[in-house]
């Protein structure tokens, strides 16, 4: 019987963090822009800017949120799937186990 495979569950959610590693950097990386254009560049524009880069940190952090979610699920789901798969093996095999004993009883 093939069942889900759990390591390959494991390594997916290893890459979806290491996405959210990847979007961490990004962000600190665009903050750190920010700080530099608004030590250099004084001007009412820098609100509008900084309202943009802000949007784009929101969006970042709402992405890198709901890969970690779902990287958690992916591991969740596949540990909850191989539960049932065993518990599945372990039905058949008893079954097979009464069925041969049964019919060793009838000879």
């Amino acid at each position: 019987m093939l069942g889900v495979n759990v390591a390959l569950a494991y390594s997916q959610a290893n890459e979806l963090n290491q996405y959210v590693s990847s979007l961490r950097d990004i962000r600190n990386l665009l903050n750190t822009y920010k700080a530099n254009l608004n030590n250099i560049w004084i001007a009412e524009e820098m609100i509008f800017i900084n309202q943009a880069i802000e949007k784009i940190n929101s969006e970042i952090v709402s992405i890198s949120t709901s890969l970690e979610s779902l990287s958690s699920d992916v591991v969740s789901v596949a540990l909850e799937i191989r539960r049932e798969e065993e518990e599945a093996e372990r039905a058949a095999a008893a079954a097979r186990a009464a069925q041969a004993e049964a019919l060793a009883r009838k000879k």
